[in-house]
């Protein structure tokens, strides 16, 4: 029978959903390391062509060398989904996306009836910690499940246009997990570290400056790496774990038109390091052919440690630590991003060693052994082998209906917006319509996602000019739409940015990100009719955020009862919103009720402890106000200083303190803490000086207020505030 025949007859007696399922035993060969400690690190966006244990020689990779030689390579992994949180629901579970319901970074989260690695392993006994680098993977996904510790405090701030604010350095994250191992040395434990680098941008410290920055993140992802294992190696935890390194998807670096990842399933976006370090450095040295997947990983790890690993699509690969091959198996991959983004078709695609076969409009055959970079498509000429393999696809995704992810909150499409994602979700054509192939869209792709970028870099002209040929192209495209309008905003160009935002608005009539928008575009403008209407549209699908700008209104119109309603509204939606309570805590306060407000601004403040860096102004000079009403002083000095820690040049705060030491007799101090009104800011003000004159003149600190009145006179003569 021929190769590809013997081939397509297994494939078809798989299960539906199975990825090289054909399940492998254990031989008693392959030891196996009851109650070990198991350390699983994710690397994202690595690439398995750019690292040295897989050929490549333009980076610096010392620690995963090291690992390499003294561990076991499988030389063909494949990401399951070229996105973070779908792919390490994948790794984690051992399931596929068909099965975990995760198909994309937003709309989906695990649900609870799928079990973790983590959760397995704690029903054997084990306690199970993690830390994580990124917004994408925050506990609310789900992914957290199964954890005993789980430290997602990713920094998040202002806006959520930047990257930063949505990540962490992974040398934080690594000594977040290490500190916890170091208390769990002792018993078996399971250990999950997240790494983001070197996921976009690519800006690696100055000591991993390499020629390609890629190639740089790449160079201190491994240097965390390596410091983690020293400090593993120094509590003698490392020889005597499993120690498994992975990357959740690859990157394509414009090998097939695409610069990152999740339009397309090209091999550079799949294909991922997995190395396995067992205890004592058993089978070091081990390389393993065939085709894998991350899906396998979990099974593999609850084997090696000797534990059940029922009801998982990947199957446990240890007899091929022994054997160095892997049976014939194909590994499952898929890409939902292009339909549920730009309403363009989804893709699908079948590896099983050789041939690499994507299921698209125009299907694509690949034989990766002669031709790696899938430079040349045989689905024409290879019509046995495609038909084979587009048969199991069918057969793998039979019965498997198209997602429809849930309504995300404006905060979340923010966060990922920031990260370079698409969020918003298009108008998709009648069922059974054709969609156009991501392949054939791949200029109209790049060209937003460098819009992005441009608008992160507040470089909004530019974003302007490099959107107008797309929106022409495309012209329902809302992310592009919605990029449009808030650099018209910002560039003050408000009547124009109100028309982009319509555009939006005709294709999506109830997009809450978009009535959000406007509602706060509209309060500026001093139209307060029309920015509740925005916000009651918005109402409908993101009722937490909505009501939180309803009540923002109410609190700019003098009506804080209303005001403390809404935010209530907006809390019941979601009990997180630290922006909410503490409206609700400000209108009490306003109100004269400090006796409600001070817990309310304490439970504000503990829910702003997750975004550390998230700057509110008056919610600690707030609750100050009212400790000093309450005749706390000392607790009302300390809540100042925070807020003055906080914003520097604080006028609620700076004021309140000086307020509260000269009614201590301490005047130097107060002259000095309400002087920081003005020389705290960068560029000093008129109406700073004002505030300080103002407050000295109100604490009967005349020539404090004569001073700073000629000060502000000599700055600002023509001010007649000053005169």
């Amino acid at each position: 029978m021929p190769r590809v025949r013997r081939r397509f007859v297994w494939m078809l007696a798989l299960a539906a959903g199975a990825v090289g399922c054909g399940r492998e035993t254990i031989p008693a060969a392959a030891r196996s390391f009851p109650r070990a400690p198991i350390v699983l690190i994710s690397i994202d966006t690595l690439r398995a062509d750019h690292l040295a244990a897989y050929g490549y020689r333009g980076g610096s990779t010392p620690a995963l060398d090291r690992l390499a030689a003294s561990g076991i390579v499988f030389d063909d992994a494949f990401s399951q989904v070229p996105l973070t949180l779908p792919s390490h629901a994948s790794l984690l579970t051992g399931r596929l996306p068909t099965r975990t319901g995760v198909r994309d970074n937003i709309g989906f989260t695990l649900g609870a009836d799928q079990q973790t690695l983590a959760a397995r392993l704690k029903e054997a006994g084990y306690a199970t910690g993690a830390a994580v680098s990124s917004y994408v993977l925050r506990r609310h996904t789900g992914i957290a499940a199964g954890f005993d510790f789980f430290d997602d405090e990713v920094t998040i701030s202002g806006t959520g246009e930047s990257l930063s604010e949505s990540q962490r350095d992974g040398a934080r994250t690594a000594d977040a997990l290490a500190a916890w191992i170091d208390a769990h040395a002792g018993g078996p434990m399971f250990a999950f570290l997240h790494l983001y680098e070197p996921h976009t941008p690519y800006t690696p410290p100055p000591s991993h400056t390499l020629a390609q920055p890629y190639d740089g993140e790449i160079a201190y992802a491994d240097e965390i790496v390596g410091r983690f294992l020293d400090r593993l190696n120094a509590n003698g935890l490392l020889d005597r774990a499993i120690v498994a390194v992975v990357s959740d998807h690859g990157e394509g670096l414009g090998d097939h038109g695409e610069a990152e990842h999740g339009l397309l399933l090209y091999r550079e976006a799949l294909r991922v390091p997995w190395i396995v370090r067992l205890p004592g450095s058993a089978h070091a040295g081990t390389r393993i052919a065939g085709a894998a997947g991350l899906v396998d990983v979990a099974p593999t790890l609850l084997a090696l440690a000797g534990v059940p690993a029922g009801g998982m699509d990947g199957g446990p690969l240890v007899d091929a630590m022994v054997s160095r091959r892997l049976a014939d198996r194909t590994v499952y991959s898929e890409t939902q991003y292009p339909r549920l983004h730009y309403g363009w078709s989804d893709l699908a695609s079948a590896f099983d060693g050789r041939y690499h076969f994507i299921r698209a409009p125009r299907p694509e055959l690949y034989d990766l052994a002669s031709d790696p970079g899938a430079r040349s498509n045989l689905a024409a000429s290879r019509g046995s082998a495609a038909s084979a393999m587009a048969a199991w696809l069918e057969r793998a995704t039979a019965g498997t209906p198209a997602p429809q992810p849930a309504a995300a909150d404006a905060e979340a499409r923010e966060r990922l917006r920031a990260l370079g994602y698409a969020t918003s979700s298009p108008r998709l054509p009648p069922a059974g319509s054709p969609l156009p192939d991501p392949k054939d869209k791949i200029a109209t792709y790049e060209g937003v996602r460098r819009a992005q970028q441009l608008a992160a870099a507040g470089r909004d002209a530019e974003v302007i000019a490099a959107l107008q040929p797309v929106a022409a192209r495309e012209p329902d495209m809302l992310d592009a739409w919605e990029l449009v309008a808030k650099s018209l905003i910002k560039l003050g160009r408000t009547k124009e940015g109100i028309d982009a935002f319509g555009k939006v608005l005709a294709i999506d009539p109830l997009k809450p990100e978009t009535h959000l928008a406007l509602a706060r575009v509209y309060a500026l403008e001093r139209d307060g009719a029309r920015a509740r209407q925005h916000a009651e549209l918005a109402a409908k699908r993101d009722p937490a955020g909505a009501y939180e700008v309803l009540a923002e209104l109410m609190m700019d119109a003098g009506k804080p009862g209303e005001a403390a309603a809404l935010a209530r509204r907006s809390v019941e939606a979601d009990p997180s919103r630290y922006m909410s309570l503490f409206l609700i805590a400000a209108a009490l306060q306003r109100e004269g009720n400090c006796g409600e407000a001070i817990p309310a601004f304490t439970r504000a403040i503990d829910a702003k402890r997750r975004e550390p860096q998230a700057v509110v102004r008056n919610l600690h000079a707030g609750l100050a106000d009212c400790l000093a009403r309450s005749g706390r002083e000392a607790d009302a000095e300390r809540e100042f200083k925070a807020e003055i820690a906080a914003i520097p040049w604080s006028p609620e705060a700076r004021v309140g303190l000086a307020t509260l030491l000269r009614s201590q007799s301490r005047d130097e101090e107060a002259r000095t803490v309400l002087a920081g009104v003005v020389t705290a800011l960068p560029q000093p003000t008129p109406d700073a000086y004002a505030t300080v004159v103002r407050a000295f003149t109100v604490l009967g600190d005349t020539p404090a207020a004569r001073e700073w009145t000629a000060r502000a006179r000599s700055q600002f003569p023509r001010d007649a505030r000053f005169r």
